[in-house]
């Protein structure tokens, strides 16, 4: 899968049936579908896919428990029923994992009311997951403060084996056929045209600039919090929208005692905060914050840090502080509201919710909401709506679900796991700047200090041979990418961490 060969096929063709607007984990598993149903299908991301709200989860494939606080038991069921399905259907990508909630020593919930509410969970899943259990003394606990916990609640969820931008690649990278076209850092404008009942779009290159003409069928907007600026664009009106909530991860050396996902309670709002071991970190968070503004929720603050760690030093017996702090993960989550809604509250308490509505006059659709774990059915959604309008126009062509077979890897220092080669990454998974390989190719980014650049800049130089492979060795290109990702580092990253 080489990008400018994806360009090449679009020039010699560029009449699809459908065109995703979206490479996030939605618009990636609807591509999947969509291919493998015969679709002649274009996915277009104006980033690097899986670059906004499915780079930040916490790298778990759960069945919605805390929405049982709403009493949102359809959200619930369903959420549990995708999680089953995923992790029967999928288990190269994910695996069980027991989980422990941590009942507070004084306050807080009823001990007995959450083991009942846990019981309740496992059979709404229809006991396709281990049984709950109580368990008073437990490895994690010598990390713990005395007298903080009360003992822990155990369940399973299931957890990603890689990342979840990782996942959101998987979807993408078997479809190479004819007629099967992803692309990363482009931009799509243009119209409906009722004469041929086509989409007429351009597409630019925002790297070459160069621009391309494509026809299609059906647009969905896949946009993920992009959504509604994205149907402005287009004239689209929807009885939905997306209200915002910012949530920050922070990501810690991990102990060597910590292999279970553990959920302290939070008083405030009833929530959850939680510890999950994810290879040589473990993610703290997420906060949950309401925001008006999207540019708001895009990066991390020091009241979310500080937030962070106050609440690590109320629970743990060593505190961490900023020159702790491995690397931090901030994203927002899309919840979907009607149009007309404008009440304040703590967006936990508003539904998590997947909505798929058609255009009345023109073939599009637009995806609201969903998560991580919904995905599947999100596509099937979709694919259902298009199918009544669209008839799959190109010869099935066979994915390669063995792409990852003869991957190429190779050993950044610092870890102990080899990670795909930058080589590989550039010619074979659409791979363009620094930031694409360390943040979402591979995991180097969330383990290693400072985006991969180390505490000292030790690994500066390991970036820059990893820039000159991705830019094919064009001395020029990797001198820009590799001062293009540390000046991220040097303006987001080093004042939260307290970097001189």
């Amino acid at each position: 899968m080489d990008r400018q060969e994806q360009f090449a096929s679009i020039e010699s063709d560029g009449d699809f049936d459908v065109v995703i607007l979206g490479g996030g984990v939605n618009g990636a598993c609807l591509y999947d579908r969509l291919c493998r149903d015969g679709y002649r299908t274009l996915l277009v991301d104006r980033g690097d896919f899986a670059s906004g709200t499915s780079q930040t989860s916490g790298m778990m494939v759960w069945g919605g428990l805390l929405y049982l606080r709403n009493f949102d038991f359809s959200s619930v069921f369903q959420l549990s029923r995708d999680r089953d399905r995923m992790v029967r259907e999928m288990p190269s990508r994910m695996s069980p994992q027991q989980m422990r909630y941590l009942p507070a020593a004084r306050g807080g919930r009823s001990r007995a009311l959450v083991h009942a509410g846990l019981w309740f969970y496992w059979l709404m899943a229809m006991g396709n997951r281990r049984t709950p259990g109580s368990q008073q003394d437990f490895e994690e606990l010598d990390l713990i403060r005395p007298k903080t916990v009360n003992g822990s609640l155990t369940y399973e969820e299931a957890v990603l084996d890689s990342s979840d931008a990782r996942f959101v690649f998987r979807w993408i990278a078997p479809h190479a056929g004819p007629g099967q076209v992803a692309l990363n850092y482009a931009r799509l404008s243009g119209a409906y045209s009722r004469s041929d009942s086509r989409w007429h779009l351009d597409l630019e290159d925002s790297f070459s600039g160069k621009h391309h003409q494509v026809r299609a069928a059906m647009l969905v907007n896949c946009a993920g919090v992009w959504t509604d600026e994205v149907n402005a664009a287009f004239g689209i009106v929807s009885p939905f929208r997306h209200a915002f909530s910012k949530g920050v991860y922070l990501a810690v050396p991990r102990p060597e005692q910590h292999r279970s996902s553990l959920f302290f309670e939070l008083k405030e709002y009833e929530d959850v905060i939680s510890f999950v071991p994810w290879g040589p970190v473990s993610l703290w968070g997420p906060t949950e914050t309401a925001i008006d503004d999207l540019s708001e929720g895009m990066t991390a603050t020091g009241q979310d840090v500080d937030y962070l760690l106050a609440h690590y030093r109320q629970r743990f017996r060593e505190p961490i502080a900023t020159g702790d702090i491995v690397s931090i993960r901030c994203g927002v989550r899309p919840l979907v509201v009607d149009r007309d809604f404008d009440r304040k509250c703590y967006p936990l308490d508003l539904s998590r919710r997947q909505e798929v509505v058609g255009d009345s006059e023109r073939p599009w659709i637009s995806c609201y909401g969903g998560k991580l774990t919904g995905c599947s059915r999100m596509a099937a959604r979709v694919a259902r709506l298009i199918a009544r309008t669209v008839t799959p126009s190109s010869e099935w062509a066979a994915p390669d679900d063995h792409w990852e077979s003869g991957i190429e890897t190779a050993s950044f220092p610092g870890l102990s796991t080899k990670v795909p080669s930058a080589a590989w990454c550039a010619r074979r998974e659409l791979c363009c700047t620094l930031t694409d390989y360390l943040r979402r190719r591979t995991n180097i980014g969330p383990w290693v200090p400072r985006l991969g650049l180390g505490k000292n800049d030790e690994y500066a130089p390991t970036l820059r041979e990893i820039a000159l492979q991705i830019a094919r060795g064009d001395q020029l290109v990797a001198d820009r990418l590799f001062e293009e990702h540390r000046q991220q580092v040097v303006r987001q990253l080093d004042p939260l961490l307290a970097v001189a």
